[in-house]
This record gives structure tokens, C-alpha cells and sequence, in this order.
């Protein structure tokens, strides 16, 4: 399942059913709700689309705007049981969302009610997870953005640093961080 590739018409059952974990969602979604509020929910969540995102330091997102869900987003090169769990996660943001209050202005935060869904789901309800796979990745994309006048210390990063603001290396007693020139990073 590693460096998976989303369908353009992937949904949250679809993918699940693939991690083999929707039986998983089924069980947790019965385990905390009962007869139609539950049937509503599953159905919501079972078209709700899953995308591959690119960002390296991100394993997976759910997003929604105001009160409507619009998404979920998996790093699709992490390993498989992490990608499993991970959806696992997300889909526990949406439920918090979906069954809150008032989803208009609920924050999709790690608190006891996101807790208790992603325990419904059986997984440890923790806010952020590792992949090896994805901090080698990371470390990889890495490229030569500034350098320290002082120490001659070189900064690497995913993206440049601002120009419009002064940088400083406090750890050579504050050195002034110069910004190199776009070329020199390429490699």
C-alpha cells in the first residue's frame, strides 16, 4: 500500500475498504450513535472524498468549511498501517465535526470528544503520528536556502526564507542570516 494513488473518485469508503479498516468505521459509528443518526452519518462519510496531498510533513488533514465537510487528505507514501491508522484519524475529525453541536463553528481539535471517536475506532487517540518513510522524504526535498555570516552555519529548508524580513543565528550569538541567491540551492 506504500506510495498509494488515490483515484480521482476515491471516497472514504473506498479507500477504507482497501486499508481494510471500514468494518472498523461501521463498528464505531454504531458503538457511539443509533439507528438513522447512525445510517446518516456512514452514508455521509462513506462519499466523502479522499485525496493524495504532496506535503511531506503532513501525514493526512481532514477539511471542511463551516459546517460542510469537504474533504479528507492522506500523504499517500507513508507506510501501510500508518496510512491505515491515519485515516482511521481523520475520519474520527469528521465525526466530531459532523455530530457536533454546531458544526458551523466547531474546531476540529484533539479534545475528549475527538477522543472518544478515535477510541470508538480503536486507535490510540494521540494528535500526531511518525513515518520514518516520510521524515527520509523530507529530509531529501531539503535544499541550501541561507547562511549564517558569523559561523558560515548553512540553513536547509523545503522553501526559501522571507527576504522581507532580518534572520539571526542565535546559536553563534545571534550571526545575520543571509538568504542565498534561488541558483545556489538547486542541485
Amino acid at each position: 500500500m506504500e506510495n498509494k494513488n488515490f483515484k480521482s473518485d476515491s471516497s472514504v469508503r473506498s479507500v477504507a475498504i482497501e486499508l481494510e479498516v471500514w468494518e472498523r468505521v461501521v463498528a464505531g459509528v454504531w458503538q457511539r450513535l443509533a439507528g438513522d443518526t447512525a445510517s446518516g452519518l456512514l452514508a455521509r462519510l462513506g462519499h466523502l472524498p479522499v485525496r493524495a496531498t504532496h506535503a511531506v510533513g503532513l501525514l493526512g488533514a481532514y477539511l471542511h468549511r463551516g459546517a460542510e465537510p469537504v474533504g479528507i487528505r492522506l500523504q499517500p507514501r507513508q507506510e501501510a498501517a500508518l496510512l491505515a491508522m491515519t485515516l482511521l484519524h481523520e475520519v474520527a475529525h469528521a465525526c466530531d465535526h459532523l455530530t457536533a453541536a454546531n458544526p458551523l463553528r466547531h474546531r476540529c481539535t484533539h479534545g475528549p470528544s475527538w477522543q472518544l471517536w478515535a477510541t470508538a475506532f480503536a486507535i490510540e487517540p494521540v494528535r500526531t503520528g511518525h513515518s520514518p518513510a516520510l521524515a527520509q522524504l523530507r529530509r531529501s526535498r531539503l535544499k541550501p536556502v541561507a547562511v549564517c555570516e558569523r559561523c558560515g552555519c548553512v540553513f536547509r529548508r523545503l522553501r526559501r526564507l522571507s527576504r522581507r524580513r532580518s534572520w539571526v543565528h542565535p546559536e553563534c550569538g545571534n550571526g545575520r542570516v543571509v538568504p542565498l541567491p534561488a541558483e545556489s540551492g538547486r542541485t
